[in-house]
C-alpha cells in the first residue's frame, strides 16, 4: 500500500503538515513529499536459486520503503537531486518519478533479477515458514541550513538462506546556492592524496583504540563514495566488509577542514561550501 503526505518547510526550522499537495511551489524554502510502501508477495523463483531446505515452504518477498522526497527547493524542482536519490536508494537509473521508482522497487527482490522471478502474487503478510527475501529503504532529510541539505539513505536486505543480511548507509548532499548535488570531484583536487589522508586518519583512530591498522591486511585503503558534510568537516562512511569485518559494522573516518586544507586537496568550491 502506498501512502502519501505533503510537508512544506518555509523556514528550515519550522515544518508544517499540509493535507494535500498544492499546485504552486514556494518561492523560498523546501517543499517535501512523504511516500511509503510496504508490500508482501509469494514469489516463485528459478530452480537455480532455490534452497533445498525451503523446497516445500517456498519464498516470501517483503519490500518496504519510506521516502522523504524533495519536490521543490527554493522555488525550483531539484532534478539532479531527485535523480541521485533514486539511483542511490533504489539503484534506479530508469525511473523519472518517485512513483515509478517505488512501483519498480516493490516488484523486485534483493539478489534477484527479473529473469529470476517466475511469478509474484501479492499478499497481506509473509507466508508462514517461507524463506523471506527482504529489502527495506529509508530516505530522510537529516541536515538543513542556508547552504545545503543532506539526505540520508539507509538500506537493509536479506536473502533466505544467507548467513546474514546486509545493510548500508549513504548520503546525498545538495548545494542550495549552486543548485547541484555535491560530489567528491567537486570537493577534492587530488583523489590519491585524499586516499592517503583517509588512511592516515584511520591509522590514528585505530591506534587510539589500541588496534594495529596492519591487522586488517588492507592492500589499498579505499575512498568511500558515502560521505557527509558535518560543519567544516567531512565524514566518510564505510559499509560492512569495506575496511572491517561484518561483526564490526559500519566504520566512519572523519577529516577536519584543517587537515584537508593543509594537504592542499580542497577545491575553491569546497572551501566556500565548508566555510
Amino acid at each position: 500500500m502506498k501512502k502519501f503526505k505533503s510537508l512544506s518547510i518555509i523556514m528550515i526550522a519550522t515544518m508544517s503538515m499540509i493535507s494535500c499537495a498544492t499546485e504552486k511551489t514556494p518561492n523560498k524554502g523546501v517543499y517535501l513529499e512523504d511516500a511509503s510502501i510496504d508490500k508482501y508477495y509469494n514469489v516463485e523463483i528459478t530452480d537455480s536459486l532455490k534452497s533445498p531446505m525451503l523446497e516445500n515452504e517456498g519464498y516470501s518477498l517483503h519490500n518496504s520503503a519510506k521516502v522523504i522526497w524533495p519536490a521543490s527547493i527554493d522555488g525550483t524542482v531539484p532534478t539532479d537531486l531527485q535523480r541521485e536519490i533514486l539511483l542511490t536508494a533504489f539503484d534506479d537509473s530508469v525511473s523519472t518519478t518517485l512513483n515509478e521508482a517505488l512501483e519498480s522497487f516493490s516488484k523486485t527482490g534483493y539478489g534477484l533479477k527479473k529473469e529470476d522471478i517466475k511469478k509474484l502474487t501479492e499478499t497481506d503478510s509473509a507466508k508462514a515458514n517461507a524463506g523471506e527475501i527482504m529489502q527495506s529503504v529509508s530516505v530522510e532529510m537529516t541536515r538543513a541550513n542556508d547552504k545545503m541539505l543532506v539526505f540520508s539513505i539507509f538500506i537493509q536486505n536479506n536473502f533466505a538462506g544467507a548467513a546474514h543480511g546486509m545493510y548500508s548507509a549513504w548520503f546525498v548532499t545538495y548545494d542550495r546556492i549552486g543548485k547541484n548535488v555535491v560530489t567528491l570531484d567537486k570537493l577534492f583536487t587530488d583523489k590519491e592524496k585524499l586516499r592517503k589522508l583517509l588512511e592516515s586518519q584511520r591509522r590514528k583512530d585505530l591506534k587510539e583504540q589500541g588496534i594495529d591498522y596492519d591487522d586488517y591486511m588492507i592492500d589499498k585503503f579505499p575512498i568511500s563514495e558515502s560521505f557527509c558534510i558535518e560543519g567544516s568537516n567531512i565524514s566518510f562512511t564505510y559499509q560492512p566488509y569495506d575496511i572491517a569485518s561484518y561483526a564490526e559494522g559500519m566504520q566512519t573516518v572523519s577529516l577536519s577542514y584543517y587537515d584537508m586544507n593543509q594537504a592542499g586537496i580542497l577545491t575553491s568550491y569546497a572551501k566556500k561550501l565548508l566555510e
